[in-house]
Order: C-alpha cells, then structure tokens, then sequence
C-alpha cells in the first residue's frame, strides 16, 4: 500500500512540475491573444497572409482564417472558415492546401515560447514553421495543379459559431483547458509508469529507437516524439522542456525532435479536425508526413557535416 502510496505521489509530483512549466508559458501568450480577439485585431493582420495565401495557389480570403489559426489555434481557424464558406466557392484542393499550412502553422504565439523553453531558438522556430508552411503548400498546390486533382467543390459539415464569447466564458472556459492539461499529463506520466512496470515500454523504445535513428535521433527522445505525435507539440514539448532541463538530451537531440514535431504533431486530433473542413486525407497526413521526414532528413545531412556545432550554437541555446 505504502508502494502504491508513493508512486501516485511521484505521479502527482512530476506532472505538477511540467503542468507549471507549461502553465507559465502558456497563460501570458493566451492573455496577449485575448486582447487581440477583443480589439478585433485579426482580421486586420490576416491582411498581411492575403497576398501569401494567394502566392500558394489558395484564394487570398482564407488569409483570415490562416491568420485565426496562428495566433489562437486550429478551432479558431476553423471558426473563421465557418464563416466564410457560405460566400466563397472553394475546392478540395484549396481547403486540403489550407489544412496542410495550418497543421505546420499554428497556435504560434505558444508554441513558439515552449520551444524557446526548450533551448531552442523561438525566431529559427517560428521562421522554420512558417516558411516551411509556404513550401509544402506551394509544392502540394503544384501536385494538385499537374494531375488535376481534388479540383470539385468542397463540401464541409462545420457548424461553428463564430461569435467572440464574454470574458467570464471565456475564463471558465481557459480554466477547464489547463485541468485538461493537467489531467492528460497525469494520465500519460501515469501510463508510461504501467507500460515500464509491465515490460512494454522498452519494447516501444526500441521499436522506434531504428526510424529515429535513420532521422538523426537516438532513443532518448523517443517518448517526446510518440507524446508529440499523438497528443500535440505543447505535451510533447513539455516533456522536452523538462528532459532539457536535465540536461538529459543533446542539443542535436533537441533541435531535430521539436523541428520534426513543429511539422508533425497531434497527428489524430488535429487531423480529424481539418478533415471537417472538408480536406483530403492524402494531402494533410500522407503529404506532411513524408515532407516532414524529406526535412529532418536534410537537416540531419546538414548537421552531419563540419557545420555541426555553427548550427546547434545558432539554433539552440544551453
């Protein structure tokens, strides 16, 4: 009993130590993006993604809904979507090259602040992000445009309201997401506590210890990487801002897993959501996830090489 006693406690000890960590990068950035939402600030700045989004191939009116998801999040982005979708004719194509930018673009303003906790440099993170959004939409639009794909209307299911809620909402609302947050890291740090107490959590490791290697990672971040795929990038950050702090994980280590969860995460969640946008599965999971692994595999040929140390010391910090 005494044995049980203590493990819950360890439990309890250590997701309050990464749930604080979270917490204080988390609730000045969401205060700030509040006050942008209330000034009525976002629609004015998606001005500046107009001309972006019409350079990818997309119509330049989803800059708006692109700009949402940057600044709060992806349900924010499909908000403004909802909005929209009645007086624009878009195609699969063009909500698919949509839902691929904004599953590599977005919540910006947090994640960026957790990958700078992390040691990693927040102006490479957020410039990595954003150009790499650019890229993959621009190389996709091209794919589509070559083979006439995907090129019928869109259909969407969204029903979102798209009204800004009352401060009171929305603060009861922020409370229920970091009890959330706070519930989900107990669970996963209590999980991981089972599947090491039962033998399989070795047998996980190892399973992804030969594909991490191949990319330019050892095992060490191997429980980031499966948190960070299959819960999003502010877990799986989390758990590396904690690691970095240890001083358990080599910068290399550190660089190449936040790079290769900034354009992979969340893979189930955020994917169904853009999925009731009306995109296709092929360009928002296949398209990312095979563009993702092109990219970590360059940046690992690059810190393979003599610039090894110029890079980390740039793009990381101790």
């Amino acid at each position: 009993m005494k044995n049980i006693q203590k493990v819950l406690t360890d439990i309890i000890q250590e997701s309050s130590k990464i749930f604080w960590v979270l917490f204080k990068v988390i609730l000045p950035v969401i205060i700030i993006i509040r006050a942008l939402e209330l000034m009525g600030a976002i629609p004015y700045l998606a001005r500046f993604l107009e001309p972006l989004t019409s350079f990818i191939g997309i119509d330049g009116s989803l800059g708006l809904v692109w700009m949402a998801a940057i600044l709060v999040n992806i349900y924010a982005g499909m908000a403004a979507f909802a909005s929209l979708q009645p007086i624009f004719d878009y195609t699969v194509a063009e909500t698919t090259i949509l839902g691929l930018i904004i599953l590599i673009a977005h919540s910006l303003p947090i994640e960026v602040a957790i990958a700078r906790q992390s040691r990693v440099s927040a102006i490479f993170n957020l410039l990595f992000r954003f150009i790499n959004a650019v890229i993959a939409g621009k190389i996709l639009n091209y794919i589509f445009i070559k083979f006439e794909l995907f090129n019928e209307k869109n259909s969407s299911i969204l029903d979102i309201p798209t009204n800004v809620v009352s401060n009171f909402d929305w603060l009861i609302l922020q409370s229920k997401n970091f009890l959330i947050i706070f519930m989900i890291i107990f669970l996963i740090i209590s999980t991981i506590n089972i599947l090491k107490f039962i033998g399989l959590w070795q047998f996980i490791i190892n399973i992804l210890k030969i594909p991490l290697s191949y990319l330019g990672m050892s095992e060490k971040v191997a429980n980031i990487i499966l948190i960070g795929l299959t819960l999003g990038i502010s877990f799986g950050g989390g758990f590396l801002i904690e690691e970095s702090k240890k001083n358990n994980i080599s910068k290399k280590d550190i660089l190449l897993s936040l790079s290769f969860l900034s354009l992979c995460h969340s893979i189930i969640e955020d994917t169904i959501l853009i999925l009731l946008l009306g995109s296709h599965i092929s360009g928002i999971l296949f398209f990312r996830m095979i563009y993702t692994i092109v990219i970590i595999l360059f940046m690992k040929y690059l810190l393979d090489t003599k610039l090894e140390k110029k890079i980390l010391d740039k793009l990381t910090y101790d």
